[in-house]
C-alpha cells in the first residue's frame, strides 16, 4: 500500500471509533461456547492461490478443528478499506486476515489486531525466524501476528555468464567475491570490463537498497523526526559510484526492462531476490521451462553480500472476534506455534506440499534437506537450505509504520539520480521535501 500516514492516521482514527461504538472491544465480549457444528469464522488472504492452497488443505487435514473457514480473497491494495467497511457495517468482519511488510507494523500497533496470547497460542524467538516476531511486537511489548511465511532474500547470478567472466560459476567460489559490498563492486567492475561493456550486475539500483540497507539499525523515524543514517548516506555514495561507472542498469523493479534481463543472454548477471520472487518472477520470465531454454537452468543461488528480508506474510485475529479459540486453531494450523506434534504436523506438511518458506524454524529444520527443493532451474541447488542459512540472521528491529511509504519515495528519487536526472544533493532535498508534505508531522531538517 502506499497511501499517505495522514490518510492512514485518519483510517486508524475511524476505525477506533467504530470499534467504541459499536462495543465491539475484546474486553466487551463474552467467550463464545459452541454449541452443536462448528463455528464459522472468515478469513481473508490476499490472493486466489493462498486460497485454493488454504481450502485444499483444511479439506485434507485429520486433525479435528472446530471451525469451518469461509475463506475470501482481498487485494492487499484494498485491505485498508474493506476492513473499514466491514466495521462499520457490523457484517463479513474476518476473525483471522493476512498481513504483508507493508502493513504489519501498523496493524500490529492497532487496537484492531489482538495479541496473540489471548488466542491461546505461543509464539517465541527461539520457534520462529526472529525477524518474523520482531515485526510483530507492538509499543508495548505485545506480540500482535504470527509470523506464515518468511521470505529471506538470496542473490541469483547467471552460472554461464559467472563462468565466462569470473573463471568459475562454483556458487562457493563466487559467493567468495561478493561476500561483502566491496567485493560486490569489484565484481560488478569485473564483469563490465570482461564483458566489454554489455553485461552489468544488476538491472537497476532497487534491487540494491534492501540488501544495502539491512544492516541498518536507525529507523527512519525517531522521536518525530526524519533521521537519514550514515548508512543510508552510504548507500546514496555507494549506490552513485556504481551508477556512475556504469556497473549498473536504471530498469526499474518489475518493469518491461527490468524483466527483459532475466531471459537476455548477456545483459543482467543478477538479482536479488527470495524464494517467492524466483518462484513468481525469475522462472516465469526466463523464457523456457526445462534446462536449454531460455536462462532455465542457468541459476545459481548464494547469500550475496548481506542478509536481508525480501517481504513474507503474517496471520493475525480480529480483536473484537467471537471465534477466539476457532481463530486460534486456524493460526495455529499454518504456522506451527503449538507444542503439539499432530498439528506441528500438519503444519510441516503444509509447507511440504507448496515449497513455501516457512516462518517458524520448527517446520524448516525438518524439511530443509528434502530432495524436493533441490531445483533444476538452479542447477540442481537446495533453495530451501540457501533460504534457511540466511533466515537466521535478518532483523527488521528498525522498522516503523512509516517505512512503507518512506522507502518508496527513497526509492523514487534515487532512481532519478542513478539515472543522471538529479545529483545527489538534489535527490536528498527532494526526497526530504516529500516526506515532509506527506507527513506533516515527521520533523524534516
Amino acid at each position: 500500500m502506499s497511501r499517505s500516514k495522514r490518510s492512514k492516521s485518519i483510517f486508524f482514527r475511524r476505525l477506533t471509533a467504530i470499534l467504541l461504538a459499536a462495543g465491539l472491544c475484546l474486553s466487551a465480549l463474552p467467550a463464545l461456547t459452541s454449541c452443536g457444528g462448528k463455528s464459522k469464522i472468515t478469513v481473508w488472504v490476499y490472493s486466489e492461490e493462498y486460497k485454493e492452497e488454504l481450502e485444499q488443505f483444511l479439506k485434507s487435514t485429520p486433525l479435528e478443528v472446530h471451525f469451518d473457514a469461509n475463506i475470501r480473497v482481498v487485494n492487499s491494495s484494498d485491505f485498508d478499506e474493506e476492513l473499514e467497511k466491514a466495521l462499520a457495517n457490523r457484517s463479513d468482519i474476518p476473525d483471522v486476515f493476512m498481513l504483508s511488510p507493508d502493513n504489519i507494523k501498523r496493524y500490529a500497533e492497532s487496537d484492531v489486531t489482538a495479541e496473540v496470547s489471548s488466542l491461546g497460542l505461543n509464539v517465541s524467538e527461539e520457534s520462529y525466524y526472529p525477524y518474523t516476531v520482531e515485526a510483530a511486537y507492538n509499543s508495548g511489548g505485545a506480540i500482535k501476528a504470527v509470523g506464515w511465511q518468511a521470505d529471506p532474500g538470496i542473490f541469483m547470478y547467471r552460472r554461464s555468464m559467472a563462468k565466462v567472466y569470473l573463471g568459475t560459476d562454483n556458487p562457493d567460489d563466487v559467493q567468495a567475491m561478493v561476500s561483502d559490498w566491496d567485493g560486490f563492486y569489484s565484481t560488478a567492475k569485473k564483469i563490465y570490463e570482461q564483458s566489454g561493456g554489455k553485461t552489468r550486475i544488476l538491472a537497476g539500483q532497487e534491487d540494491m537498497m534492501n540488501p544495502y540497507l539491512s544492516a541498518d539499525n536507525s529507523p527512519w523515524v525517531v522521536n518525530n523526526n526524519l533521521v537519514i543514517s550514515n548508512l543510508k548516506m552510504s548507500y546514496v555514495s555507494y549506490m552513485g559510484k556504481m551508477a556512475n561507472e556504469h556497473l549498473i542498469y536504471n530498469a526499474e523493479q518489475w518493469s518491461e526492462a527490468w524483466l527483459k534481463g532475466i531471459s537476455d543472454t548477456q545483459s543482467v548477471f543478477g538479482y536479488f531476490s527470495s524464494g517467492i520472487c524466483m518462484e513468481y518472477a525469475i522462472k516465469k520470465a526466463c523464457g523456457g521451462s526445462i534446462k536449454g531454454e531460455g536462462s532455465y537452468g542457468d541459476w545459481a543461488v548464494i547469500p550475496g553480500p548481506a542478509n536481508y528480508c525480501w517481504g513474507g506474510s503474517w496471520l493475525a485475529a480480529y480483536s473484537g472476534s467471537k471465534h477466539k479459540q476457532e481463530a486460534g486453531e486456524f493460526i495455529a494450523l499454518f504456522t506451527a506455534c503449538t507444542d503439539d506434534d499432530d498439528w506441528l504436523e500438519q503444519s510441516v506438511r503444509y509447507f511440504r506440499t507448496t515449497g513455501e518458506f516457512a516462518a517458524s524454524s520448527k517446520v524448516v529444520s525438518q524439511i530443509r534437506f528434502d530432495p524436493q527443493f533441490e531445483d533444476s532451474f538452479i542447477g540442481g541447488q537446495n533453495y530451501y537450505q540457501q533460504l534457511s542459512i540466511v533466515a537466521r540472521d535478518v532483523s527488521m528491529s528498525n522498522m516503523t509504520v512509516y517505512d512503507n511509504d518512506i522507502n518508496g519515495m527513497f526509492k523514487t528519487y534515487m532512481n532519478e539520480y542513478a539515472g543522471g536526472l538529479k545529483s545527489s544533493e538534489q535527490a536528498l532535498n527532494d526526497f526530504k521535501t516529500s516526506v515532509k508534505v506527506a507527513f506533516p508531522e515527521i520533523k524534516v531538517d
